[in-house]
Parts: structure tokens; C-alpha cells; sequence
């Protein structure tokens, strides 16, 4: 017992405190246990068990880890573990018979982290593999799909296909002989009907992959020489298509050339690999009956249009107010106006093809008698000749 502990005595409390002062003193007063140890150490069993620190340089052994499979008796049974008490060293045999569900648990952060790290990985390899699997050459600016030809129309077409931010082809259209090209030029210049041109372009195995239908403008005129005035002048559809006529060295029309828009997506342009294609275009019988229906045309178009430009050139005649008649003599000619002049002063429009001549009327002067309407047109006649003339009075 300490000193603290010790009780003084009555004598020595008397001497050493003053009258009417306390006195202080200690007592040990004994406590009541109200838990035992069991209960002060029961959270440990609701703890994860860990694997107890293993000395530097301690190798497990590896039977004691993990006993093979083969060695275990055949009629081994599991022998039941025993609870782990609190404070009690961990056995790692016994933890690992224990089972998954006595290891200690990942931390969940750790575990999200892990996750999403995996998931952005998953996504940018799927992307690189979508990407290698759609990377595509640049697409060329144009591409030359050769030549084909429709044997019943005596046509030959070459196509080129063209990107320029958009599909655009060009078309030229050609006579497959020499021997057609009048009659191409005659359908080319003034068509029989409107004229339209189906093309089809096809991929590598045959299919069909864009469509484009050309329709001509269809203006019939009924001169030819009003056509011919507008062959070569470039026309629009109503697509905006542009269809120009080019001449050759003759200067007759040898090709037709047509370009505009396709209404193609890249991915069809990239495939583009042959076409065909298809026109309302006459048959080459067709073609030269044509030819010769517009030929015909034009000679009664040139034989109207001289006889015309003559009645033109013809003096116009006088107004009478009734019928005359009358001898006079014809004195003088004038060949390159077609008239004739009498003594009286009168000039009669008789043509400029040599009708004197033929008439035997060359001889002046010569007596005729004439007749003349109100219209002034005369008929002359001379007494020695057998034949008459028929003549305007101008003046």
C-alpha cells in the first residue's frame, strides 16, 4: 500500500492540521464488472480476416497453400472448420478452406475504377476496328467507263463519270459509220419526235447501281433552214442537262455531247465499273428515210424561196381603170431588168430569161399588138410570129 493509502494516526492528525480545518483522505472503493471480455472483444469477429504479415524472406510452403488434387484419399471427407476465435492467429490452410467467401473483398472504388478504365478501353479498340474496316481510298475525279453501242440505232456512246463534290457525267454520242452520218445529222439537227437516252451504270458483279434518264429538247420547226440556224447552239433540259451538237470538218454534225448531274451517292460512285445504255433514238432505216423527207423539204423550200426572191425583183404593175388595147413597136430591151420599151413610150416587164429569144423576138423594132387587163397583165403578139408573149405594163 502506498503512503497515500495509509491512514494517519489521531496524534499526528492533531499536530500537523490546525484546529477547524478538513482533513483529506482517500478510499479504494471496488467497481462492479458489468461485461466480460468476450463481450468487449465481439466486434473482431465481424472484421475481415487477413492473412497474418509474413516474415521477409518466408516462402509458403506449397503443400500447406494448396494441397493436389491426387493426393487426397478417395474416401476423404471435409472435415469442418473451426470458427476463428478473436485475437486467435489466422492459419492460411485454414483460410484457404474457408472458401472464396472468407477472402477479403475488393474496395468498390477500386473495382469502378477498374471498370470504367476497361470499358474506355473496350470502346476505343471497337473504334479503331470500325475505323481499319471503313477506311476508303480518296475518290477519283472522274472515271472513264469506255465505250458500248446500240446496233439497231447505229449509235456509239462513250461515258465518263466525274466527282466534283457531286456525280456529274459526260455523254458523247457518236454515228457507228460514216455511211449514218448524214442521217444522224438530219435526226440530231430536226428530230422526227422527242428524243430521250436511258443510262445505266452497273458495279463489278452486273448490278445496277445509279440510273439517269436524259430528255432532249423537242422544238420541231417546219423550215429546215430555221434549224440548221440553231444546230449548233447549246440546249437545256429541264433537268439541266446541257445537249450541244458538234460539227466536223464538213461542218456537218458528228457527235452529240450531253452532260449534267447524277443523283449517285459516294458510296455508288465508288463502284461505278461498266454501264449501259438505252434511246428513243430512229432505227438507221429510220434515219435515212428521214434524210430524204428533209432533202425534199429543202428543194421545195429553195424552189419557193428563188421563185419569191424573183416575183420580188418584178416591177410592180400599173392600175388601170379599164382594159386596153393597142399596137405599138418594140424599139429597145434591157436584159438585166427583164422589160422591153416601145416608140410610144410604153416599158412592158416580160422576164429575164431570155424570153426574147425564145421567141424569136430578137429583131427590132419590131410591130406587136398588145392586151392588157385592169391589172395591167398583157399578152403581146406580133403578126409574124406564131408564138406570143405574155408581159407587165410598168409604165
Amino acid at each position: 500500500m502506498s503512503d497515500a493509502d495509509r491512514q494517519p494516526s489521531d496524534a499526528q492528525t492533531q499536530e500537523e492540521n490546525a484546529p477547524g480545518e478538513p482533513v483529506s483522505h482517500y478510499e479504494i472503493v471496488p467497481t462492479k464488472e458489468t461485461a466480460s471480455e468476450a463481450d468487449l472483444y465481439s466486434f473482431r469477429s465481424a472484421m475481415p480476416q487477413f492473412l497474418p504479415a509474413r516474415a521477409p524472406g518466408q516462402v509458403q510452403p506449397a503443400a500447406q497453400a494448396v494441397q493436389p488434387a491426387q493426393s487426397a484419399p478417395a474416401a476423404a471427407t471435409v472435415q469442418p472448420v473451426q470458427p476463428v476465435q478473436p485475437g486467435q492467429p489466422i492459419d492460411p490452410a485454414q483460410l484457404a478452406a474457408l472458401g472464396p467467401a472468407a477472402k477479403p473483398p475488393l474496395d468498390q472504388k477500386k473495382l469502378i475504377l477498374f471498370a470504367g478504365c476497361g470499358g474506355i478501353a473496350f470502346v476505343l479498340v471497337a473504334l479503331a476496328i470500325y475505323l481499319a474496316a471503313n477506311k476508303q481510298d480518296p475518290i477519283a475525279p472522274f472515271v472513264d467507263l469506255g465505250q458500248t453501242n446500240i446496233a439497231s440505232a447505229g449509235l456509239a456512246g462513250r461515258l465518263i463519270a466525274k466527282w466534283d463534290g457531286a456525280a456529274q457525267y459526260e455523254l458523247h454520242i457518236d454515228p457507228l459509220s460514216p455511211q449514218q452520218a448524214a442521217g444522224f445529222a438530219a435526226v440530231a439537227v430536226n428530230p422526227p419526235h422527242p428524243l430521250t437516252v436511258d443510262l445505266r451504270f452497273t458495279n463489278a458483279t452486273g448490278s445496277v447501281v445509279c440510273r439517269k434518264e436524259i430528255v432532249f429538247p423537242f422544238n420541231p420547226v417546219q423550215d429546215p433552214d430555221d434549224a440548221l440556224a440553231q444546230e449548233f447552239q447549246p440546249q437545256k433540259t429541264f433537268d439541266g442537262d446541257t445537249v450541244q451538237n458538234v460539227s466536223g470538218e464538213d461542218g456537218q454534225v458528228e457527235e452529240i455531247v450531253m452532260s449534267g448531274p447524277l443523283a449517285c451517292p459516294a458510296k455508288a460512285y465508288r463502284a461505278f465499273a461498266n454501264w449501259q445504255f438505252t434511246s428513243s433514238f430512229p432505227s438507221v432505216a429510220e434515219q435515212q428515210d428521214w434524210l430524204r423527207q428533209q432533202e425534199s423539204l429543202m428543194e421545195q423550200i429553195r424552189r419557193k424561196a428563188a421563185q419569191a426572191k424573183a416575183n420580188a425583183n418584178i416591177p410592180r404593175g400599173l392600175r388601170l381603170p379599164a382594159p386596153i388595147d393597142g399596137d405599138d413597136v418594140i424599139v429597145s430591151d434591157n436584159p438585166s431588168h427583164g422589160t422591153v420599151a416601145t416608140r410610144s413610150g410604153r416599158t412592158f416587164y416580160i422576164g429575164m430569161r431570155g424570153t426574147l429569144g425564145h421567141a424569136g423576138w430578137e429583131v427590132f423594132p419590131a410591130a406587136i399588138h398588145y392586151h392588157c387587163d385592169v391589172k395591167a397583165n398583157c399578152v403581146l403578139t406580133r403578126p409574124d410570129a406564131v408564138s406570143s408573149l405574155t408581159a407587165r405594163l410598168v409604165h
